[in-house]
C-alpha cells in the first residue's frame, strides 16, 4: 500500500481544495491517502508549525508527500520529506521559480501542473521537463445540475424573466470580474432584466460587489453567499443562471471553465493562454479579441438573439468537458504519478487518446 500525506491551505481555492478531496475518496484499496491543512483553523497553524509535525515523525509515516501550495512545498522541503509531488495554485513568477529550482537541487521534488500554460511557463523559466507534467483537473459531474431551478433563482431574488449572467469561479484580479460587471452594467441599462451572479469567494469579491452600489445599480448583482446567508458549492449556481461571462486578464485555475462546460451553459469569453486551453470561439464559446465591456456585451445580446449558436456552443462545451476533464481520469494519472515515485521508476503521465471533441490546441 502507497501511503500518502496530503497538504494543502486551510483556505485554499476551489480548485485546489476539489484536487486531494477528489483523491481522498478514489484512490482505491492501494492507497493510504490522508490530508493536513495549513493556516488559521487548520491542523498546523503556520508553515512553522507544519514543519516541526513533520520533523516529529509524521513524515516518516508516508511514502510521499503532495504538496497543494507553496508555503506546504516549504515545510516539506525544510522537514527533509522526500520524495515530494507539488501542485502550484499559483501562475509562477521567475522569483517562485528560482526558489523552486533551489529547492529541487537538494531535494526530490516533482512539480504536476494544471494547465499546458503553467507547464510551460515552468519549464521554460528552467524547470527540469522530465521533473515537470501536465495533469488537467477533472469534474465531478454528479454535482453538475443542468436543469434550471426556479425556486433557487427565487431565493437568490431573480424574477423568472431576468437574464441571469453568472460570472465563473471565485473572483480574483486574474479572473476580471470587474469586467463581467462592467459588461452587465451595460446590458442592464438597455434592459433591466439583464443581471449578475457572483459567488462571494476570492479576494476581490466585496470590492467588486461595490461596483453596482457606486452605479446607483443596486439590483445589478447578487452575491450568492452574502444572500443566502450560506456557503455554496460553486456547482449549486449553475441551475440559477442562464449564461456564463469568463472575464479572464491572466491565467486562472481552470477548474470553473470546466465545470461551467460541462453544465452545457453558453459561455462568452475573453482571450487569454490558458482560457484558449478550454474554449475556442464559435465552437464551444463565443469570444472577444479585445477585453472591453462594451464589446463583450454585444457578444451577449448577439448570442441572446441566435438560439441555435447557444445550443451549439453549449453542447460541444459539455462534450469536450466530458472528454477531457473526467474526474477518473484525474484521479487514475495521479494514482500513476504516485506509483511511479514510490517505486523510484521515471515519471510519465499518459494523456487519454483523444475522441470525437479533440479538434484544437493540440489536445489530440
Amino acid at each position: 500500500m502507497i501511503r500518502v500525506l496530503h497538504l494543502l491551505g486551510r483556505e485554499a481555492d476551489f480548485q485546489s481544495a476539489r484536487g486531494p478531496a477528489a483523491l481522498v475518496r478514489g484512490a482505491g484499496v492501494d492507497f493510504s491517502l490522508h490530508s493536513r491543512t495549513l493556516g488559521a483553523g487548520g491542523d498546523d497553524g503556520t508553515p512553522l508549525s507544519a514543519f516541526l509535525t513533520l520533523r516529529r515523525g509524521t513524515a516518516g509515516k508516508f511514502d510521499l508527500v503532495h504538496a497543494w501550495d507553496a508555503p506546504s512545498l516549504a515545510a516539506a522541503a525544510l522537514a527533509g520529506v522526500a520524495p515530494i509531488v507539488y501542485t502550484p495554485c499559483r501562475f509562477p513568477t521567475r522569483r517562485s521559480v528560482g526558489w523552486l529550482r533551489a529547492v529541487m537541487g537538494y531535494r526530490d521534488v516533482h512539480v504536476v501542473c494544471s494547465s499546458a500554460t503553467q507547464h510551460r511557463a515552468y519549464v521554460e523559466r528552467g524547470i527540469a521537463i522530465d521533473r515537470c507534467h501536465l495533469i488537467r483537473p477533472g469534474v465531478d459531474f454528479s454535482l453538475v445540475k443542468r436543469r434550471r431551478d426556479a425556486a433557487l433563482r427565487r431565493a437568490l431574488g431573480f424574477a423568472e424573466d431576468d437574464v441571469v449572467i453568472l460570472a465563473a469561479g471565485e473572483s480574483t484580479r486574474a479572473a476580471g470580474h470587474r469586467l463581467a460587471v462592467w459588461t452587465t452594467a451595460i446590458l442592464h441599462v438597455l434592459d433591466e432584466h439583464y443581471r449578475i451572479l457572483l459567488w462571494g469567494r476570492g479576494d476581490q469579491a466585496q470590492p467588486v460587489a461595490r461596483l453596482a452600489e457606486k452605479q446607483g445599480q443596486e439590483g445589478l448583482i447578487c452575491v450568492a453567499e452574502q444572500r443566502l446567508g450560506r456557503r455554496l458549492e460553486f456547482e449549486e449556481l449553475l441551475p440559477a443562471a442562464d449564461l456564463v461571462l469568463v472575464t479572464a486578464n491572466g491565467p486562472i485555475p481552470t477548474l470553473p471553465i470546466a465545470v461551467c462546460m460541462a453544465a452545457g451553459l453558453p459561455i462568452v469569453s475573453t482571450v487569454t493562454y490558458t482560457v484558449a486551453e478550454l474554449l475556442e470561439d464559435r465552437h464551444t464559446a463565443v469570444m472577444v479579441p479585445r477585453p472591453a465591456p462594451r464589446v463583450l456585451a454585444q457578444r451577449v445580446l448577439e448570442l441572446r438573439q441566435d438560439s441555435s449558436l447557444q445550443w451549439n456552443i453549449a453542447d460541444m462545451a459539455r462534450t469536450e468537458a466530458y472528454e477531457f476533464f473526467a474526474l477518473t481520469r484525474f484521479v487514475e494519472q495521479y494514482r500513476t504519478v504516485y506509483r511511479q515515485i514510490a517505486a523510484g521508476e521515471k515519471v510519465e503521465v499518459v494523456e487519454p487518446a483523444p475522441g470525437v471533441g479533440t479538434r484544437f490546441h493540440g489536445r489530440g
